[in-house]
């Protein structure tokens, strides 16, 4: 609340996230947005684009060697997102959708 006392364009970004209307958040394999055959090595910011081509936002990702036991080990707002990583097959990507 105390966002939205100081920025009042805030409210339109929390509404959407948090509405029964607004987007909801999937977990997709890489494959969707990352051709493993073709390109494995990209940044994070490169994934991202990717997915605003299906209208979705990256907000992070899963390791394929991290179990989903270890929620704390999903990468959410990853730093140097700039720099290249090699994708594999199993690599889950975090993303905000408004439709599955």
């Amino acid at each position: 609340m105390a966002q939205v006392a100081e920025e009042k364009d805030i409210n339109v970004v929390l509404s959407e996230l948090f509405s029964s209307d607004g987007s909801e958040t999937y977990i997709r394999p890489v494959e969707k947005f990352v051709d493993l055959d073709e390109e494995d090595t990209m940044s994070f910011w490169d994934v991202a684009l990717k997915a605003r081509q299906y209208r979705e936002v990256v907000v992070g990702y899963k390791p394929a060697d991290l179990d989903y036991d270890d929620a704390e080990e999903l990468i959410i707002n990853p730093p140097n997102k700039s720099v290249p990583r090699r994708w594999k097959e199993g690599d889950k990507i975090v993303v905000f959708s408004l439709e599955d």
